[in-house]
């Protein structure tokens, strides 16, 4: 495991320490960090492997776990509990912490987006391939976001209740808020991928 890696699980451990320290309201997003940090650690594994059977086997958990770290995005819904006014002490850490959270499990989803998108799509570089690639990858990940936040639905679910997954995910199809959900959202994560992967081949500005 490189230097650069074990840094990154550090500074997360600190930020961890930070919330239980601190006693913070916001102690779920040590639970949420965790889930997204899986699809990162899962795209370190699939770039050790040569093997396309056990790459490809990798790539579907990781699309299952994807989800967890751009649905912290929905995060920020909690800052009702604070309040937005940002006129105290409390709600300058509160929010502090909040933040940092979404903002460190979103940017360990998009990089693990970024390790296994090459690996993935032949001519990566080429736009139209992000355009498409990211672009389907927005919508299922909209879909289960809204699976997550509304429904309660976890990834795990797909293995022990797929059945009760599938009927849950049916029974939505027909409501207006999913779909206004499923189009900002993917707008929103698209976004996200095309801006955050043009900024990852910084050697080419």
């Amino acid at each position: 495991m490189s230097k650069k890696v074990l840094t990154i699980h550090a500074i997360i451990l600190l930020f961890f320490a930070l919330i239980l320290l601190y006693q913070s309201r916001f102690a779920f997003l040590i639970w949420n960090i965790i889930l997204a940090l899986i699809p990162f650690d899962l795209s370190l594994l699939g770039r050790l492997f040569k093997n396309s059977r056990w790459r490809y086997l990798i790539g579907v958990v990781w699309l299952l776990f994807f989800p967890n770290a751009l649905y912290m995005i929905t995060d920020f819904s909690h800052l009702s509990s604070i309040g937005v006014g940002l006129s105290t002490a409390f709600q300058f850490v509160e929010y502090a912490i909040l933040a940092g959270g979404i903002f460190i499990g979103v940017t360990l989803g998009l990089t693990s987006l970024f390790i296994l998108y090459p690996l993935f799509i032949p001519n990566h570089q080429r736009l139209i391939n992000q355009v498409a690639t990211f672009g389907v990858l927005s919508v299922c990940s909209s879909v289960a976001i809204y699976i997550g936040r509304f429904l309660r639905i976890n990834s795990w679910d797909v293995f022990y209740q797929l059945h009760t997954t599938i009927a849950s995910v049916l029974s939505i199809l027909n409501q207006s808020d999913f779909w206004i959900f499923v189009v900002a959202f993917s707008i929103l994560q698209l976004i996200l991928m095309l801006m955050g992967y043009q900024l990852a081949q910084s050697d080419d500005l």
